[in-house]
């Protein structure tokens, strides 16, 4: 590549909505303040953004008929109680010269239901680098998002706990080899967004071919997450001043695996001590909480003001999730000054500084050692408050978008110099 030229990336995530869309998209604007020539392609959302692609398949209508049908079966196949179940094939074949001139860096990010790996990884040319940022685990397994307890993903997988029929010789185990197949020939370089989801990565048997693997934390924009004055976010709100608002929030509120049922629970315990506002973001309903505490419920907001606005307004941030990759969502709080409570699992570890911007939990899915965690920040309104100001800090040294694009482009380089 000629030194006058500035590196091409290319970005292939499957929505521009939910946590691994909006690291994406920061990922992407960060590059290009950086001077890297970087394009995102998805398949579905709207983003008001220079050198966003989407693939127009999507809009026909008789691809997303039959992709109604063919998720609709696949979903019928697994065991939904426990987790999600991503398949490698889809229902058309994609090729990385369809999206353009091929580039210096293709950077893998969540590809489930639109980029057909076997056809998609099988087009990359020999040789060109190949960054996959972890979200999640799917990459690094025969099929789940996340293995939880399973460790047969370290060697084979098979017997799959997420699908409904599993078997010795069942689709995670057809899917594993198949993905073996497909890495083996690439110039792979697995990048996590946690020590946690790194340290996962480097024991996946299918994640054996790839070259490096590194951590790099994912970042925001400060100058756009950042407090607003808490009286004026309330009133906004139209919540009391003097309750002790709790917010929760994530892409779907009747996701098992993000605690709501946890946190009202713990909060069904707390109501007795004081006036709880539980103040929600996010598609879905929450479960009934039986009067016992308020709650307001804004729905999905995509607008990072009014999600400023949203996370001012707590007295604390609760992110009760079983197992986190990263937590987008408790780093945002704490960039608006607001300390998180959360379990020690996952990525939250690394965010969240347990006694310094909020309190980790070590017993994960206890309602009552949440509702302890959480006794402690309604008693102690001081340490809160510093706690919300250390939070912020910590964002401002460690978790900008600038530096997360920064550390991407020094990685672009290692990898085409």
């Amino acid at each position: 590549m000629p030194k006058h030229e500035p590196l091409r990336v290319r970005h292939f995530a499957t929505e521009a909505t939910g946590g691994t869309g909006v690291a994406s998209l920061r990922l992407h604007r960060g590059l290009s303040r950086q001077g890297i020539d970087s394009t995102l392609h998805h398949r579905s959302g709207s983003i008001c953004a220079s050198h966003v692609a989407v693939d127009q398949r999507h809009r026909s209508w008789f691809w997303r008929l039959l992709q109604d049908y063919v998720v609709g079966r696949r979903w019928r196949q697994q065991n939904c109680e426990r987790g999600i179940f991503i398949h490698a094939r889809w229902i058309y074949r994609s090729r990385l010269a369809e999206f353009g001139p091929i580039p210096d860096v293709v950077n893998l990010h969540l590809l489930f239901c639109w980029l057909d790996l076997p056809s998609f990884l099988s087009s990359i040319p020999n040789g060109l680098p190949v960054v996959w940022s972890l979200h999640d685990m799917h990459a690094a397994t025969g099929g789940c998002i996340h293995p939880l307890e399973c460790v047969r993903f370290t060697r084979q997988c098979h017997d799959c706990p997420n699908l409904k029929r599993g078997g010795r010789h069942d689709r995670s185990w057809r899917q594993f080899r198949l993905k073996d197949r497909l890495y083996a020939r690439l110039n792979l370089h697995i990048v996590g967004n946690s020590e946690w989801t790194t340290a996962q990565a480097r024991r996946s048997a299918l994640l054996r071919h790839a070259k490096s693997f590194q951590t790099i934390p994912l970042g925001l924009d400060t100058h756009v997450f950042r407090p607003v004055d808490k009286p004026c976010a309330r009133q906004a709100l139209g919540i009391g001043g003097t309750r002790f608002v709790v917010g929760f929030a994530c892409a779907d509120l009747s996701d098992r695996n993000k605690g709501g049922q946890l946190l009202l629970e713990a909060l069904h315990t707390l109501a007795g001590e004081a006036e709880i506002t539980l103040l929600s973001l996010g598609a879905g309903r929450l479960p009934d909480c039986a009067g016992k505490c308020q709650v307001i419920q804004l729905g999905s907001v995509n607008s990072a003001e009014l999600q400023s606005l949203f996370y001012s307004a707590c007295d604390v941030f609760a992110a009760p999730s079983r197992i986190e990759s990263f937590g987008l969502t408790a780093l945002e709080a704490m960039a608006c000054g607001t300390p998180v409570v959360a379990f020690r699992t996952g990525g939250l570890a690394d965010v969240v500084a347990d006694g310094e911007t909020g309190l980790l939990e070590t017993e994960n899915g206890s309602a009552s050692g949440l509702c302890g965690k959480l006794r402690w920040m309604l008693v102690h309104a001081t340490e809160r408050q510093n706690m919300g100001r250390a939070a912020r800090r910590r964002v401002e040294e460690c978790f900008t978008d600038a530096l997360m694009a920064k550390r991407y482009a020094e990685l672009y380089r290692s990898l085409t110099d």
